[in-house]
């Protein structure tokens, strides 16, 4: 039996495995592009997702506030029994039943309800600024996250380079140290470069995999093993636009600065719904009851108005009114701090972009020019001209210049990036 039961148990455990290792991550081998990147964010990021239920939830308080301009309508209904007992003996049982339908209606409140239905109003719209800020601003941290890992990539393509360059200064260095034309230290040299550029890899290698976790983790996905690629269109974007038609596209978009100037709105009603309490309000309602101590049950019905007019809260109103006057005060002044933060913003990343543009060409012309440098120098070495330490000089500043160039392209599309979020586009 304990051979069975351990049969059993390793079939299991085989099924099992079996069947996890089957199952793909859900990026498996996928080939993604920027768009598909940020698809995917839109669809699975938790904080996204969190926004739009909030903003789900301030639609449904905007209705609530609607409910003023409808009728309100009761309906109750009860049944007692009852047994009473007196000095001569009991008196004997009672039924009692009873129902009514209870209905009232607000004729005018002088404001009350429709200042509120417009706080409301303010607030949802306010709510769906916040979501399309919180969603840009995931765009952009999506961006930010698809360029560290191409950027990261591409260094570590450079530092495969310098091993391979460097593993084959060493097999050249020990040839000529075989036949007598170089001394050992040239030798020694290669092989400790050569670690030293396995070391670089190394860590290269290790940046790579903490950019691709960190894209999955703006992206929402779990995936412990994640085997995409990213597709990058090494032609740089354009993007051409003046510091003026930026700002006035900031001001136009900015999707938290409109939040703010619906804060503004807001609170500015509150003010109109404080003084309301000053005012009266008038109601319509009307009952019909029926009840008895047995069937046909007797039936009455009411109808009337009433006018409620505040005479004295204790100046509960007007210490209402002047804590909304504040308060629109501090949104005012809130609203101006963001425009004064956006304007910041805006010219820091215009200016940004423009460095990062004017920086590629340069940086591509170095990155030539070293190249020609470090060619130059393992010719002389190849012909017993030049030396090991011009060739290891040469090889530093070609590394130094691709990792520079690659440096300047990605800041370009990052700059690109920051410019588009700070005036609220994608």
């Amino acid at each position: 039996m304990k051979r069975f039961i351990s049969y059993i148990l390793s079939f299991i455990i085989c099924i099992t495995g079996n069947f996890v290792f089957a199952q793909e991550s859900p990026l498996q081998n996928k080939n993604l592009t920027l768009e598909d990147c940020i698809n995917l964010t839109l669809q699975n990021n938790p904080e996204i997702a969190a926004a739009y239920s909030s903003q789900e939830a301030q639609r449904s308080q905007l209705k609530q506030s609607k409910s003023g301009y409808f009728p309100q309508v009761n309906g109750s209904a009860g049944y007692s029994r009852s047994n009473a007992n007196s000095a001569t003996g009991n008196t004997g049982t009672n039924n009692s039943y009873s129902a009514s339908v209870n209905a009232s209606q607000l004729i005018y409140d002088f404001g009350q309800t429709s200042s509120t239905v417009g706080i409301q109003e303010k607030s949802y719209q306010s709510a769906v600024q916040n979501t399309t800020a919180l969603i840009n601003d995931k765009i952009y941290a999506l961006k930010v996250a698809y360029y560290g890992v191409l950027s990261a990539e591409e260094s570590e393509n450079v530092y495969k380079q310098s091993v391979e360059q460097y593993t084959e200064q060493l097999k050249r260095a020990k040839a000529f140290y075989d036949v007598g034309t170089y001394p050992k230290i040239d030798v020694t040299s290669a092989q400790v470069n050569l670690n030293d550029a396995k070391l670089n890899l190394l860590t290269a290698q290790n940046l790579v995999k903490t950019k691709r976790q960190e894209l999955l983790n703006v992206m929402g996905i779990n995936d412990t093993n994640p085997t995409f690629t990213l597709q990058f269109d090494k032609t740089l974007p354009p993007f051409d636009i003046t510091l003026e038609e930026a700002l006035d596209t900031a001001n136009k978009n900015r999707p938290d600065l409109l939040a703010k100037q619906l804060q503004v709105e807001s609170a500015r009603q509150n003010v109109t719904l404080s003084k309301t309490g000053y005012a009266p309000t008038i109601t319509a309602n009307g009952s019909y009851a029926w009840s008895g101590n047995d069937f046909p049950l007797y039936d009455r019905w009411s109808a009337g108005a009433s006018l409620n007019v505040p005479i004295f809260s204790g100046l509960s109103t007007y210490n209402k009114v002047e804590q909304s006057k504040q308060n629109l005060q501090t949104a005012y002044h809130n609203l101006t701090s963001l425009e004064q933060q956006v304007l910041l913003e805006v010219k820091t990343a215009y200016l940004s972009l423009n460095n990062a543009k004017e920086r590629i060409p340069v940086a591509k012309l170095t990155q030539q020019q070293a190249k020609e440098s470090y060619n130059l120098a393992v010719g002389r070495y190849k012909v017993g001209v030049g030396n090991y330490i011009e060739v290891k000089d040469a090889e530093t500043s070609y590394s130094k210049a691709k990792l520079s160039y690659i440096q300047a392209v990605f800041d370009y599309n990052l700059a690109v990036a920051k410019l588009k979020n700070s005036i609220g586009t994608k």
